[in-house]
């Protein structure tokens, strides 16, 4: 479902991009967001680029990722499993689809990390609702109309709607908008399924700056008459990043491996879009799975491994990071059909060269189902896509926080990432911001389990300087405006403590 855009602020945009026609609202300026303090905004950091790929359907991930040296698994898919000699050996007694020879090559370079068991409590096996929860980030019993994606671009651009970037915000190929960069400010994708049409699909259009009725009926047409005027702005940017970028590769005939080839083409040719969102349909295998699986896993391979040599060519690897994902695995028993039916958790697959690389949590366990006969998950989702917000994206634990209206802890996945799962940790604190300081820094950190804690400054010999925060914390994150007056230049220590007997330093430097 789309996302309403708020008349006043539509209007306010419509203002902008006509050229400044007024609508009796008053003047809008940039004074209202450069009064908001710079360590309050997001931290992210604008080269990296995140390209999500959606399994749409439900991928079975007993057959993406095999725990081939497991007998249940073979008891309860006697036509469907996958034998151990036929699939690509990966780590603790797990095999890849003996279709994605490209990424088992990825793999085996260290460019492939590969989270199991991923999903979330009370899962939705309905493809539109669980999509849904996908997109916005929400439990099984909440709805929200705002993607996960969109929340966090708002970080990112805080003058959207009424400013629009340079570039596009967020690039979707395909043709139906997804809810995924839908936010309480309207959408911030562009989409298109080939830039050359696109531009000339909107080329020479101008902005439709007439005022749409107070109505309901006006309110959608405000929301169509936004995307409208944004695809206007960047039809020209697109189509010119499109003619200056290449491909030192050919890619694949398949839709995925077109797509990818455009998205090499964007990046290339200067475009500063950090999300896209690429889609490949099929996986909703509820008959005759092994060759469509195989077909689909096929594709996904040729064209990601097609995708990371381009990249690497062009020297733009290290700025991208490819993120899959799905609506839910499949039932661990194979049904009548020689398919598989709507299940619960499944892997998610990250490439690229800042991933740790390797295998994350522990197989998935045959002989400890739920209720219904189902996959139990060892990870919530929300953590994999905080991790990426902020391992890979940049941004820093409050904001994310703020966008899941809830604490969770990353996963091993980037370089960057936490050495150790999360069961080892129970609490974290961020570097602080910034660093070197001067007049104050914001010190953040977050707890995972209930204890009482202590933030204090020290000095390099180890004295207690100052006592910043203690007292016992909920679970969650925590940010301290920490003054710098009175402390002289040099560098000293931020250590954050519990009752637990746990410890967490930084360093800071004052200038």
């Amino acid at each position: 479902m789309k996302k309403q855009i708020n008349r006043k602020v539509f209007l306010q945009q419509m203002a902008v991009l006509s050229g400044g026609v007024g609508f009796g609202l008053g003047t809008v300026t940039g004074k209202a967001f450069g009064q908001i303090p710079a360590a309050h905004m997001a931290n992210v950091e604008p080269g990296k680029i995140l390209i999500i790929i959606q399994l749409a359907g439900g991928n079975d991930g007993l057959n993406t990722v095999i725990p081939a040296e497991d007998d249940l698994y073979f008891s309860a898919r006697p036509n469907i499993a996958i034998k151990k000699t036929d699939a690509l050996k990966l780590d603790q007694g797990m095999y890849l689809h003996p279709s994605a020879v490209g990424l088992k090559k990825l793999y085996d370079q260290g460019q492939v990390s590969i989270a199991q068991n991923i999903g979330y409590p009370n899962p939705n096996r309905s493809h539109f609702r669980a999509t849904d929860i996908w997109n916005t980030g929400s439990d099984a019993s909440t709805v929200i109309e705002e993607g996960w994606a969109g929340r966090f671009l708002k970080t990112r651009y805080p003058e959207f709607p009424i400013s629009l970037a340079k570039h596009p915000m967020a690039v979707q190929l395909g043709s139906v908008e997804s809810l995924l960069f839908q936010s309480d400010q309207g959408g911030f994708s562009t989409v298109f399924e080939d830039p050359n049409l696109f531009y000339q699909l909107v080329s020479g259009t101008p902005s439709d700056s007439d005022i749409p009725p107070a109505t309901l009926a006006g309110d959608e047409l405000g929301f169509l008459k936004q995307i409208a005027a944004a695809s206007v702005q960047y039809a020209g940017v697109i189509r010119d990043g499109a003619t200056k970028g290449k491909n030192t590769i050919a890619y694949p005939t398949s839709n995925l491996g077109r797509q990818f080839g455009i998205v090499s083409k964007l990046i290339s040719g200067g475009l500063e879009t950090p999300v896209y969102l690429l889609n490949i349909g099929g996986f909703d295998t509820h008959a005759n799975q092994l060759t469509q699986h195989a077909n689909l896993w096929k594709t996904i391979s040729e064209a990601v491994s097609t995708f990371q040599v381009d990249m690497t060519n062009q020297n733009l690897a290290d700025r991208i990071n490819i993120m899959t994902f799905s609506e839910f695995g499949r039932r661990v028993n194979q049904n009548g059909t020689a398919g598989t039916d709507h299940g619960t958790a499944a892997p998610m697959l990250f490439i690229g060269r800042t991933v740790r690389g390797g295998l994350i949590g522990a197989n998935p366990n045959l002989k400890a189902l739920d209720s219904n006969g189902d996959l139990k998950f060892n990870y919530d989702y929300r953590q994999v896509y905080s991790t990426v917000l902020r391992d890979h994206l940049g941004l820093d634990n409050v904001r994310s926080q703020q966008i899941f209206n809830s604490t969770f802890e990353r996963l091993p996945i980037f370089k960057n990432s936490p050495d150790a799962l999360p069961e080892a940790i129970t609490m974290e604190l961020i570097a602080p911001w910034p660093n070197p300081a001067s007049g104050y820094t914001l010190l953040q950190y977050g707890i995972f389990e209930e204890a009482t804690v202590s933030l204090a400054l020290y000095d390099l010999q180890g004295r207690q300087l100052k006592l910043i925060d203690t007292g016992l914390r909920k679970v969650g994150s925590y940010s301290v405006n920490f003054d710098l007056q009175g402390y002289a230049s040099g560098q000293y220590l931020v250590s954050l403590s519990t009752s637990r007997g746990a410890r967490m330093t930084r360093q800071l430097v004052i200038q």
